[in-house]
C-alpha cells in the first residue's frame, strides 16, 4: 500500500468525506484519515440547494433514500415578545422547495458508498500524532506509520487534533447558551414548513420530517434552563415545548431521546498554510439559529473546488490557498457578524426595541424582492439558474 499521495484529508465526517471524494473525481491521488470510534450521531441538519448542487457532482444524492429526505418548502420565523412574522416560500423564486432535511447518518453512508467503488485509501480509526510541513508537502505519523501528502485537507472537526499540532491559533467565544435536540410527534401536520420562534431566551426552531406529523427541534437557551429541560419527565417536557412554540402544531410528543450541547463560536485565524488548508467545523462553528453550520462547511468545499477547477492546474499553489483563505474568511466573518446582529436584537427585551422587532418583521413580510433576495442568499438559489441541480 502506497505511503504518498497527492492529498492526504483529515477527518471522516460528512465534510471530509466529501473532500475526499471531490479531490479523487479530479484525478489525485487520495488518502482518507477518521479517528472517530464510527458511532452513529443522530443529527439532522437542513440542507440547503447549494449543499444538494455539490452532493449530486459527487453523485450521491441519487443514493438517498427519498422516503427519508423531506423537503421543506417554506419557513415561517417569528418574534414571541412582539408577534412580527415573515414567511418564506420556495414559489416566490419559482421553485418547488428550499431544501431538504437529511439526517447526518445518511449523508455519510452514501460518501461511503460511492468512496468505497473508488481507489481511495481509507485508515479508520487512525489518529495523527505528529505533522511535518516539508517543502513537497506534508508528513503525518500516527506513531507507528508515516504518510505523505502534496496537499492535507483538515476537516477533523470542531475540536481539530490536526489544527492544533499545526499551532492554528483559535479566537471564539461562548454564546452563552446550550442546545437541546430531540424529535417530536405533532397534533397537526407540519405542511412541509420550517419553523423557528425567537424568544428573548434564544431560539426554537422545528424541522420538519418525512412524516408529516414529525419534526426534529433544536432548542437554544441558558444552560441552566436547558438543564432543567433536561430533567423534566416527558409529559412536563412536551408541556413547555408546546407553550414555547406557542402550539403552532398543537401538543407535541416525544418520540425521541434528548441530547444537548454547548453552543460556542471558534473561528480558526488562518485557514491555510504551507501546503495545507482548514474546512468545516475545524475552521469555524456558529451557531445554529440560521441552520447554515453544516452548509458553511460544504462552501468551503465548494469554494476551494472552483479554485482548483478554474486555475486548470494540478499544482498546489501559495497564491490559490491564500485565495480561499481570504474568500472564506470574508464569507464566514459576515455570517459570524449577522448572527450577533440577530441575537442582539432578538434578545433585547427593551419595549422600543421590541416594537421595533415586530414592525420591521411584519414590514419585511411585505416586501417580495427582498424576501427573495433573502432566499437566494440563505439557499444559494442562483444554482437553478446554472443548471447544476433540477427541481
Amino acid at each position: 500500500m502506497s505511503s504518498s499521495f497527492d492529498v492526504v484529508v483529515i477527518g471522516g465526517g460528512v465534510v471530509g468525506l466529501s473532500a475526499a471524494l471531490s479531490m479523487h473525481q479530479r484525478g489525485y491521488s487520495v488518502a482518507l484519515f477518521d479517528a472517530s470510534d464510527g458511532a452513529v450521531v443522530s443529527r439532522v441538519y437542513a440542507i440547503n440547494q447549494a449543499s444538494i448542487a455539490l452532493f449530486t457532482a459527487l453523485g450521491i444524492w441519487p443514493l438517498m433514500d427519498k422516503t427519508r429526505v423531506p423537503s421543506y418548502e417554506k419557513i415561517h420565523v417569528w418574534d414571541a415578545a412582539s408577534g412580527g412574522a415573515i414567511d418564506f416560500d420556495a414559489r416566490m423564486i419559482g421553485r418547488s422547495h428550499l431544501g431538504f432535511i437529511l439526517e447526518e447518518a445518511s449523508i455519510k453512508d452514501a460518501l461511503w458508498v460511492e468512496i468505497r467503488k473508488k481507489d481511495i485509501d481509507a485508515f479508520k480509526k487512525t489518529r495523527m500524532t505528529s505533522v511535518t510541513l516539508a517543502e513537497d508537502g506534508v508528513i503525518i505519523s500516527d506513531g507507528t506509520s508515516e504518510w505523505h501528502g502534496k496537499l492535507m485537507i483538515v476537516a477533523d472537526g470542531a475540536r481539530s487534533a490536526m489544527r492544533d499540532l499545526l499551532n492554528v491559533a483559535v479566537t471564539g467565544w461562548p454564546y452563552h447558551q446550550e442546545a437541546l435536540v430531540t424529535t417530536v410527534a405533532t397534533e397537526k401536520p407540519h405542511l412541509s414548513t420550517a419553523y423557528q420562534v425567537f424568544h428573548q431566551t434564544g431560539p426554537l426552531a422545528f424541522l420538519p420530517l418525512a412524516d408529516g406529523h414529525q419534526c426534529s427541534i433544536v432548542w437554544s437557551a441558558a444552560p441552566t434552563t436547558v438543564k432543567t429541560l433536561m430533567a423534566l419527565s416527558d409529559a412536563p417536557f412536551e408541556q413547555a415545548l408546546a407553550k414555547a412554540f406557542e402550539e403552532k402544531l398543537g401538543s407535541c410528543q416525544l418520540i425521541g431521546n434528548r441530547s444537548r450541547f454547548p453552543l460556542s463560536m471558534r473561528h480558526a485565524k488562518v485557514y491555510s498554510g504551507r501546503h495545507w488548508l482548514l474546512m468545516g467545523d475545524a475552521a469555524h462553528t456558529i451557531h445554529p439559529l440560521t441552520g447554515l453550520g453544516l452548509n458553511l462547511g460544504l462552501a468551503d468545499l465548494t469554494s476551494w473546488l472552483a479554485l482548483l477547477d478554474a486555475a486548470k492546474t494540478p499544482v498546489f499553489s501559495t497564491k490559490m490557498l491564500g485565495a480561499y483563505q481570504r474568500e472564506r474568511k470574508h464569507a464566514v466573518w459576515t455570517l459570524i457578524a449577522l448572527i450577533e446582529g440577530l441575537k442582539a436584537f432578538f434578545a433585547n427585551p427593551l419595549p422600543p426595541v421590541t416594537f421595533l422587532r415586530g414592525v420591521l418583521l411584519n414590514a419585511c413580510d411585505q416586501l417580495p424582492p427582498l424576501k427573495r433576495f433573502f432566499i437566494k442568499q440563505a439557499t444559494g438559489s442562483d444554482i437553478f439558474d446554472k443548471g447544476v441541480v433540477p427541481d
